[in-house]
């Protein structure tokens, strides 16, 4: 069995090292493959997309879930309820027809049952506390949404640069209608992370100034 490095809530955790076995066979059917490189991938985009081809590449729903199991952790959550998430929300028709998304996306909308108490509270980058709720598109993993929790998974992995790039790309998507108070909570739970395990850095003040 193959180790995915798992994710992880605790920014304590990150100080504890995770390690991969990188150098057993990898077999080589597309679906298999693309799996191992999604247990590698040190950023949520990079990953999903990844995961994403895998739905593709595999031929069952089965045969997708047995590979993800050689990676403990690689989703940090329950893999039916994973697929299920991921194929009921892409808009891509080649995703949703797949076989590996079979059962699950049925119709444009999938209602996925959710604790209807759940919430996260997070704190943007010029202090106001934001209350996030687990939907199609903000996964959670138990009471912690999966971006909070994969930002420490990348401390551990790959260190400052890769934190502090994580803040960045969050940090830019501030002004997105609908969607900056998260993209600030996720930047401003970086830059903490970024703090905690010591990186040097110019802190991130809030949203940016308008032109």
């Amino acid at each position: 069995m193959r180790f995915a490095t798992p994710v992880i809530v605790s920014l304590a955790a990150v100080l504890a090292g995770g390690c991969t076995q990188d150098d057993e066979p990898v077999a080589d059917t597309g679906c298999a493959a693309t799996v191992r490189e999604a247990s590698f991938a040190t950023e949520v985009e990079q990953q999903i997309a990844l995961l994403d081809a895998a739905l593709v590449r595999c031929r069952s729903y089965e045969t997708l879930v047995d590979e993800m199991r050689e990676y403990p952790g690689i989703v940090g959550y329950e893999l039916a309820t994973f697929v299920e998430l991921r194929c009921g929300a892409v808009d891509d028709d080649a995703i949703r027809s797949a076989p590996a998304c079979a059962g699950f996306a049925t119709s444009n909308t999938t209602v996925v049952t959710l604790p209807a108490d759940q919430v996260f509270v997070g704190e943007t980058l010029d202090g106001r506390p934001v209350e996030l709720r687990p939907d199609a598109d903000t996964v959670f993993v138990g009471e912690y949404p999966e971006v909070v929790q994969r930002t420490v998974d990348i401390a551990n992995e790959a260190g400052c640069d890769a934190v502090l790039e994580q803040r960045d790309l969050w940090a830019a998507r501030i002004s997105e209608p609908g969607f900056g108070d998260e993209a600030s909570v996720y930047a401003n739970h970086a830059q903490n992370v970024a703090v905690f395990i010591g990186c040097e850095f110019e802190a991130l003040g809030g949203p940016p100034a308008a032109p």
